[in-house]
């Protein structure tokens, strides 16, 4: 089974994502059948009617009424429990009958990617699943080059914290109005500091310095733009995929 695994900031579009980039399979490769899954324990409604919801097995309500804890903490325990019963959430979503499966995956991506659950998980989907990531990056005129910058580094970041291939998308292009982010981000990620001017100062240089060091992983790397509203340029992103789950090609 040929899954993608959706990461991003809180506001980035998973989870409109996950509903249009499923629908969008679902219509192009009838009669293959488009699966999705829910491992945010937090989430409250969904465009999407999951075949596999976490929330059957851990709420971030019901932990908030039975544990006294506020929504962070209730957010950490529910990945703590996550973890502690892996093996019922990977048999259940590899038991699953479809040929693409798109995974949902928490609003807070701080409890996915920088706790054992998100590591965990991937290993653990990897042995039975051709699994890949798509990083969803979302950019809003107006925003400092630093917030760009620092977006493009959290998707090498998550790459090299998961183990997995990650597909660098950037959402929202529907209210750009004509810029540039995505030259922007492939330089980041290619470890380009050429003609990204931060704005000088301690925080920019110590910004380029990453930026610079991730020209070390020689990490190929096309950025993808999308609209999730709009579902726009599925095609290329389930292009980029492919190329993931066959490893026959470079991404470049």
């Amino acid at each position: 089974m040929d899954a993608a695994i959706v990461l991003g900031t809180a506001g980035s579009g998973k989870t409109t994502f996950t509903a249009s980039y499923s629908e969008w399979l679902r219509r192009r490769f009838m009669p293959l059948r488009s699966c999705t899954a829910n491992l945010d324990p937090g989430v409250l409604s969904l465009p999407y009617r999951p075949d596999y919801d976490v929330r059957e097995l851990v709420s971030v309500e019901e932990i908030m009424r039975g544990e006294g804890l506020g929504p962070n903490g209730a957010l950490v325990r529910a990945a703590e429990i996550m973890v502690d019963r892996m093996d019922e959430i990977v048999g259940s979503i590899c038991s699953l009958n479809c040929d693409h499966l798109v995974i949902d995956t928490p609003g807070q991506m701080e409890i996915f990617a920088f706790r054992p659950l998100g590591r965990v998980l991937c290993e653990r989907l990897s042995s039975c699943l051709n699994l890949a990531a798509v990083f969803l990056g979302d950019y809003e005129p107006g925003r400092e080059l630093e917030d760009v910058v620092t977006s493009a580094l959290l998707a090498k970041i998550l790459e090299l914290k998961l183990g997995v291939t990650v597909i660098p998308l950037l959402n929202k292009v529907d209210i750009w109005r004509g810029e540039t982010v995505d030259e922007i981000w492939e330089k980041v990620l290619r470890g380009d500091v050429s003609g990204i001017d931060a704005g000088g100062g301690t925080l920019s240089d110590a910004l380029l310095e990453l930026v610079r060091a991730i020209s070390s992983f020689k990490s190929p790397v096309r950025v993808v733009t999308i609209s999730a509203k709009e579902g726009t340029n599925y095609q290329e992103v389930f292009d980029l995929l492919s190329e993931v789950w066959c490893s026959c090609g470079d991404m470049t």
